[in-house]
């Protein structure tokens, strides 16, 4: 399989220079078609591959959220260094291997902190596992006290008055009820032997059938364990572990063999646990800072939510194009399709990783596919008012279109690279799949549906480019609305700045201000006045929440950090006949909220000035000053809008709102691609006249674009489940307003700015 994938990329990349370098169309059509097979077979071969049971199957790694399972941030204590940090990497691995977890993914990130993803585990079935991370595995052996009865006794509850060189511990004894007895013991404070000396530790059960756990020293160890058994026979010996007394049995004889652990009556699963600690104990102390998790049922619901609305959204567009261009519009659905397919093919080739903001990435790239293809194909219909050959159209309605195609795209491009690099988990699967289906759709649109055109050209010359009208002789004066639309913009700034203001912090998810955000499913509707009653000061927020169309009703609870679990035990304490089960939780530290904060205004101020530069190289200042005002304009105003429907601000709606800016500008630079080219036409009259041709030249193509892409993204919004809903309503409201801001705001900006530069 590596010698042929190795064999398509050498078939690709000489058919692909040959391809640019043919100048005769015959050739060229001939040429793309060897390339988009040869592609096409790359991706193909890198998308599925023979399990071990010889099926196919796809081998597109899927996140967290969509096969469910939970994420941990943890960060180590204290003053850490290079070796302290792969220490602790390598003993998280050991522990979560010894439970034969499929695939985990366990790695440092910066200097002292390190993430792990554990693939499958249901919501129940993680509190083990946040206990096993956690635990240093401090083990010591320590002597007890001869009189510690009398002294714990004679101070009747209060701590007891110890020698200084001994301290008051907690002797945990398990019934076999359950419940845990916690009694005061003395024991010295220096230990004789501590966890260094451990070579292995094992389950096992007593004469009794109890699980306990066994411990074997290495040569050293056993040679000081035997030695202190064999000078203290008859005195008591406490078992420590990360500051709790296990056990503190009498020696009866000297021992040079193992210890065990037995802890009162521990259940198998605890006693597994032990010993994976035990055997990989932490040299610092580590807590968990952020946790995210999805229960596998919830991730299987996403996964359906989310291709039935890529299906919905390719045939809805499909149908649009195939309406309106008719053989355009089938050239359009085949580059379409390969656009997909090559996308998909780049992310298996990669080995990214496929999460739910990026399954929204994905039909997001249905719209910017669609966008190029629109761009060209109007092209081509002004092209063949000029009298214009078929094919001569189609040649000069791509290479016309290319600029601004480049433009939009590189501006796009800026915005998904400043949030991969800032963004963290599916902000950065969003931004990979943002990025790579741009690249696809270029593919597409300038090889596949470039090649398509010329070849229906050539079969059924012009009446084959025949294609539905839309606002051809507009003559609108936008630019004499400047006012109203200023007016009108800043109505709607005010109203979503009071919104922030009245809504606080609640208008912030926990990712920015830190806490839990948990999710249950339920059987019976509990009133959630009940539920607020129930849950009084440890809920912050408790609300349902149901997705736009058919959507399971969930109950949504935000509490402090930490809080999220009590919450819901209370809950099913509460309110058993409602049958409450957690689908998912996500906890984070105030610490990492705040970092999160910070990386998301860079990414968005860096995102500003680098797109700002880069309209300056290939405008002219007044331009740039106006897409950028645009650009701002619209992220605030789909912020605003956003927080005056109630809804609360995550991670992932950095990438949306990004995603929103990089939208914005691709708009706004192909009015301003038309105006440019207007000014060096040479028209007559002023510079308003000439801007309002260049715009209404380009109004059909504004609002088709903007259709098609609201159209995929109305369908995510609908189809794509509760979980992607507040994604696609940002991304529904940035369309909306970058395409309002284009025409309204961007260029009378420029126009002012020209103006007065004269």
């Amino acid at each position: 399989m590596i010698a042929l994938q190795f064999g398509l990329s050498i078939a690709f990349f000489v058919l692909f220079i040959g391809y640019f370098l043919a100048g005769d169309s015959r050739k060229r059509i001939k040429l793309s078609i060897a390339l988009t097979l040869a592609l096409s077979a790359l991706c193909l071969s890198s998308l599925f591959k023979k399990d071990e049971s010889g099926q196919w199957k796809v081998t597109i790694k899927p996140g967290l959220d969509l096969r469910g399972g939970t994420q941990f941030l943890l960060e180590l204590a204290g003053n850490t260094t290079r070796s302290s940090l792969d220490q602790a990497v390598e003993v998280i691995r050991k522990r979560v291997d010894s439970v034969g977890v499929a695939e985990p993914v366990i790695q440092p990130v910066g200097e002292k902190r390190i993430i792990v993803q554990i693939p499958g585990v249901s919501e129940a079935d993680k509190t083990s596992y946040r206990h096993q991370l956690e635990r240093v595995a401090k083990l010591e052996f320590a002597m007890v006290h001869p009189e510690t009865e009398r002294l714990t006794e004679k101070a009747k509850g209060v701590a007891p008055q110890v020698p200084v060189d001994y301290q008051v511990l907690k002797l945990r004894d398990r019934q076999a009820n359950g419940k845990v007895n916690e009694t005061p013991i003395v024991v010295k404070r220096r230990s004789e032997i501590s966890g260094k000396s451990v070579a292995n530790a094992f389950r096992s059960v007593d004469q009794l059938g109890r699980a306990v756990v066994i411990i074997e020293f290495n040569s050293d160890g056993r040679e000081k364990f035997g030695r202190l058994t064999e000078q203290n026979i008859g005195r008591r010996m406490a078992i420590i572990l990360d500051g709790e007394v296990y056990s503190a049995p009498v020696i009866r004889s000297a021992i040079y063999g193992s210890c065990e652990i037995s802890g009162g009556n521990m259940s198998p699963t605890e006693a597994e646990e032990l010993a994976s600690v035990l055997k990989n104990p932490l040299e610092n102390p580590v807590s968990i800072v952020d946790e995210r998790g999805v229960d596998p049922s919830l991730g299987a619901s996403s996964v359906r939510s989310g291709f039935l609305a890529g299906w919905v959204s390719i045939v809805a567009v499909g149908l649009f194009a195939l309406i309106y261009y008719r053989w355009l519009g089938l050239v359009s659905v085949f580059g379409l399709v390969i656009n997909m397919l090559v996308l998909l093919g780049l992310l298996a080739q990669f080995g990214f990783t496929l999460t739910l903001p990026g399954l929204a990435g994905l039909i997001l790239t249905i719209g910017i596919g669609v966008d190029a293809n629109v761009l060209v194909f109007e092209r081509i219909r002004e092209e063949l008012t000029h009298h214009r050959t078929a094919l001569e159209s189609v040649d000069s309605g791509f290479r016309r279109a290319f600029s601004s195609i480049l433009d939009a795209n590189v501006t796009t491009v800026i915005a998904a690279a400043l949030l991969f690099w800032q963004g963290s988990g599916p902000v950065q699967g969003f931004a990979t799949v943002l990025c790579l289906g741009i690249f696809s759709s270029l593919f597409a649109a300038l090889v596949v549906s470039r090649t398509g055109s010329e070849w229906v050209s050539q079969i059924g010359g012009k009446p084959a480019l025949h294609m539905m009208q839309f606002l051809n002789d507009a003559k609108f004066q936008f630019l004499k609305w400047k006012g109203p639309a200023f007016a009108f913009s800043g109505l709607l700034l005010v109203a979503g700045m009071v919104a922030a203001g009245v809504r606080g912090e609640k208008a912030l998810g926990v990712d920015f201000t830190g806490g839990d955000l948990v999710t249950f499913k339920f059987n019976q509707k509990i009133d959630d006045g009940q539920i607020r009653a129930s849950l009084g000061s440890l809920a912050e927020v408790a609300q349902y929440q149901r997705s736009p169309v058919g959507g399971e009703e969930v109950l949504s609870l935000r509490t402090s950090f930490g809080n999220g679990e009590k919450a819901g035990q209370k809950l099913a304490q509460d309110f058993p006949q409602a049958g409450f089960q957690q689908l998912q939780l996500d906890k984070v530290a105030g610490v990492v909220g705040a970092e999160l904060q910070r990386k998301a205004l860079i990414a968005l101020v860096l995102g500003v000035i680098a797109i700002f530069f880069y309209t300056t190289w290939r405008f002219e200042s007044s331009f740039a000053l106006g897409a950028i005002v645009a650009l701002v304009h619209d992220v605030f105003i789909s912020l605003g809008i956003f927080v005056l429907l109630g809804r609360e601000l995550s991670l992932p709606m950095v990438g949306a709102i990004l995603a929103v800016a990089g939208y914005s500008i691709n708009d706004t630079i192909v009015i301003f691609d038309r105006i440019r080219e207007t000014f060096r036409g040479g028209l007559h009259g002023n510079r308003e006249s000439s801007m309002n041709l260049a715009i209404n030249q380009t109004l059909s193509r504004t609002l088709l674009t903007s259709g098609t892409t609201f159209l995929a993204v109305l369908v995510l919004f609908l189809f794509g489940g509760r979980v992607i809903n507040d994604f696609a309503l940002i991304l529904l409201i940035g369309i909306v307003v970058g395409t309002y801001s284009s025409i309204f705001i961007a260029s009378p900006i420029a126009l002012l700015a020209g103006n007065r530069g004269k």
